[in-house]
């Protein structure tokens, strides 16, 4: 009876090691992807460049107002914004990411942004 118990304890020491060796591993694999908070540097993406847009994500966004191409512009302040040529509408960038609502756009138009070949092209 005593190595019936003395296997069964084997068999659950093996069990927890295995399950530990299996948890930690899926723990790296999952940390490959985890990108450090805005403003935090670590390896990678974040390891203090600034975000921006990538061109093949640019190619593909529209304004929502008009469905037209936008452009990426950035100001003055080195704020990046994603602009509608034909009507002025400034959509802001934060830490990458696009904030693509037409009140946003509403709220940052610069007039003085228009284009008039861009408004002349529709």
């Amino acid at each position: 009876m005593k190595i019936v118990w003395r296997l069964l304890g084997l068999v659950a020491i093996v069990a927890v090691g295995v399950a530990i060796f299996k948890l930690l591993r899926q723990n790296r694999q999952d940390n490959v992807f985890e990108m450090p908070p805005a403003g935090q540097s670590g390896g990678g993406y974040g390891s203090g460049e600034k975000r921006t847009i990538s061109p093949e994500l640019l190619e593909i966004l529209a304004d929502p107002a008009d469905k037209g191409p936008v452009e990426l512009i950035t100001d003055g302040n080195g704020k990046e914004w994603l602009l509608n040529p034909r009507n002025g509408y400034r959509y802001p960038v934060e830490d990458g990411i696009p904030i693509m609502l037409i009140e946003e756009g509403e709220k940052n138009q610069d007039p003085s942004l228009v284009r008039e070949e861009a408004t002349a092209s529709e």
